[in-house]
């Protein structure tokens, strides 16, 4: 009987297949993996975006105090027992809360969207340099009432090319941290401290002034007034000098509208100004409001002071009832000057404000001001014109 033949070759044959195949499986299994992890990262960015300060939304209202300092000043904007935004370096006066807030709420929301460099010595090539170095960065800290660090951020030149979704871009660095960022957001530094003055100042439309009364300094005194509030213009209340005319018509709209749209650029305690030779001048309501400005000129900046009083006014007569079938007329709502003269001292009592240039020219203007010049041409056509 014949034996069969072995079958040990076959199998090892068999195996040897099945072995390739599993390697040529997990190869391409492998080559796939690899392939979807390409895949992704070059879709995926190099660095994921982060917030600068992800605890700050949540704390916003602990801030206590802002401190800003620059290669140029250090200040800081603080929080007082009565809750209001103050600012020490301006002797107390009100911060501008609408700024506080809106800093504090960028600070909150800056996100972190790229790496720049983590060396020291390329600071100042992004103007990243500390300003107590002689840097140029802005660097703004935020604390709460215990003096806990909230945050703390150096920030330099904006990146051009990096905005996006109407913010903007900046080169940053957290002060505890090397590593420079490209930041994105609504943040942007306000180094200067006038910046953070609340700007709220007098509102005095123009159809409500009825008088101005100008003392200047070293020139007669003069006025210029309006018989009704739709008046178009102001006239000189005194005769002017004889064989004497006004520029234009219009020449004592400038005297008369010099409140109107005022603000104001930077603020002191009044008594640290001399103002006792001061230009005065005396603007006077349709319905009883006055103010007194005093006014000089400091190293050609005006700075003024205000004081506001109330004159009660007679009651209107009552309105004569409407025809029948007439619809009754619209009534007015007049302002309380009383509490308004009350509103105006309580924030400009004690305090000096810089003004712009030509509001200053406007309040302490001289009656020679309005008038044309001494021979020079006289008004209407020259004899030459046909």
């Amino acid at each position: 009987m014949t034996q069969p033949a072995p079958r040990i070759p076959v199998l090892r044959r068999r195996l040897r297949e099945l072995t390739y195949l599993a390697i040529a499986t997990g190869v391409a299994v492998l080559l796939a993996i690899v392939a979807v992890w390409l895949r992704a990262a070059s879709v995926e960015p190099a660095f994921k975006h982060v917030l600068l300060f992800p605890h700050l939304a949540e704390k916003s209202n602990d801030v206590a105090t802002i401190l800003v300092e620059s290669k140029g000043s250090a200040f800081s904007v603080t929080r007082d027992a009565d809750g209001r935004w103050v600012l020490p370096g301006k002797f107390g006066y009100p911060a501008d809360f609408n700024l506080v807030r809106k800093t504090i709420l960028a600070l909150g929301e800056l996100e972190a969207v790229d790496r720049r460099t983590a060396r020291s010595d390329w600071y100042e090539r992004l103007g990243l340099g500390a300003p107590k170095t002689g840097g140029s960065g802005v660097v703004i800290t935020l604390k709460d009432s215990q003096g806990t660090v909230l945050a703390d951020l150096i920030t330099g030149q904006t990146v051009e090319g990096a905005a996006a979704g109407g913010n903007t871009a900046l080169y940053a660095r957290r002060s505890d941290n090397p590593q420079t960022y490209v930041v994105l957001g609504s943040y942007t530094a306000q180094p200067d401290q006038t910046q953070w003055l609340d700007k709220a100042f007098i509102e005095l439309p123009r159809d409500r002034v009825k008088t101005v009364e100008v003392k200047p300094l070293k020139s007669p005194p003069f006025s210029v007034t309006r018989a009704k509030p739709d008046d178009q213009n102001f006239v000189v209340g005194e005769p002017l000098p004889r064989g004497r005319v006004l520029r234009t018509e219009a020449e004592p709209n400038g005297v008369g509208n010099a409140l109107l749209g005022i603000s104001f650029e930077d603020v002191v305690k009044a008594n640290t100004l001399d103002f006792s030779n001061a230009a005065h001048t005396t603007y006077k309501t349709f319905d009883g409001l006055t103010l007194s400005v005093s006014a000089i000129e400091k190293d050609r900046d005006f700075w003024i002071t205000v004081t506001a009083t109330a004159t009660p006014q007679p009651a209107p007569a009552p309105p004569t009832p409407p025809a029948p079938g007439t619809p009754a007329p619209q009534s007015s709502q007049k302002p309380d000057v009383a509490k308004e003269a009350a509103a105006i001292n309580a924030l400009a009592s004690g305090w000096a404000y810089k003004i712009p240039r030509y509001k200053g020219v406007l309040i302490t203007a001289k009656l020679e001001d309005l008038l044309k010049p001494i021979g020079g041409p006289p008004p209407g056509p020259s004899a030459t014109e046909p």
